[in-house]
């Protein structure tokens, strides 16, 4: 589930620890402390360096806390996503999660810059939920993660007249920040996005990015990676599309269906099993659109 609010409560008598910010020496430690607070969470990846760094390299702010020993024991950052702006937050198993939450959390909720936080929390984790509720957060919604079998090809539905279905070319990332930042309405890509992919999987290409044009125009975009980290730890073969949107003017058009289609098509012939999407709770035609092409809800935060 998604809490959100913005909660700035007295922090509670603390004197054997301290907070202080974060330095990039602290990796390695940062390292042991996220894979300590995190095994056991759903499809839980061990954290390597880069993935931390990588993490607090975009933070707006980050403070770490530390008890008597100079152990660290807790880390809070804020960070801008494209859906607003979160809090994460972690501790140490065997510290107090009271104790290091009263010293660090009203130290940095007000380095926020948009007077609402947000933070995920997995639905079946009712105490960590009932943790943020205590401290003025409030329940707003949930993030499906939706699964699909590539057992088989997908029809591609005929599209209307003047649309075409194509992949993106090389020289077109510009065109492709600029279509997803308008369809979301939002910043949701900046600019060495198919870099960064490339980074996290040398595979990824042009290619894997769906788009329909019309009139010479990009109007709808679907993007598919493989989930090389998942897969190498579980030992699997499963493919990722997202995002995915339509210029406003355009929808209504089953646009993002066909392409979705052609995206599982195209993991399907590079023999991806399974392929799997994020979606929030209330997009109801999203989820009428990939039920309709085989997804089930597989978790719920």
């Amino acid at each position: 589930m998604i809490a959100r609010g913005f909660a700035s409560s007295p922090g509670a008598d603390a004197k054997d620890m301290q907070l202080r910010p974060y330095r990039e020496s602290d990796i390695p430690e940062l390292v042991s402390l996220l894979n300590e607070a995190e095994r056991g969470s759903y499809e839980f990846i061990p954290y390597t360096e880069e993935d931390v760094r990588v993490r607090l390299t975009g933070a707006s702010c980050v403070l770490l806390a530390e008890d008597e020993q100079r152990q660290m024991v807790g880390l809070a950052y804020l960070r801008q996503d494209w859906y607003g702006e979160t809090v994460s937050f972690y501790v140490r198993p065997g510290s107090s999660r009271e104790e290091v939450a009263d010293l660090l959390l009203p130290v940095i909720e007000p380095e926020n810059k948009t007077g609402s936080l947000s933070t995920g929390i997995d639905s079946l984790d009712q105490d960590r939920l009932a943790f943020f509720t205590a401290r003025g957060y409030g329940e707003e919604g949930s993030l499906y993660q939706m699964v699909a079998q590539l057992d088989h090809l997908r029809p591609l539905p005929q599209l209307a007249e003047g649309y075409l279905m194509r992949s993106l070319k090389p020289h077109e990332e510009e065109t492709l920040i600029r279509l997803a930042n308008a369809a979301y309405e939002g910043e949701r890509l900046r600019p060495g996005i198919l870099d960064r992919w490339k980074k996290e999987d040398p595979a990824f290409g042009t290619d894997w990015i769906q788009v329909a044009e019309y009139e010479g125009e990009l109007v709808a975009l679907v993007v598919a990676r493989s989930e090389r980290e998942y897969n190498e730890h579980y030992h699997a073969s499963r493919g990722y599309l997202g995002p995915a949107g339509t210029l406003p003017a355009h929808r209504g058009k089953d646009l993002v269906k066909a392409l979705t289609a052609r995206a599982m098509n195209f993991l399907h012939e590079r023999a991806m099993q399974t392929v799997c999407l994020q979606t929030w709770h209330g997009n109801l035609p999203a989820l009428a659109v990939i039920k309709a092409l085989g997804f089930r809800l597989d978790h719920e935060w």
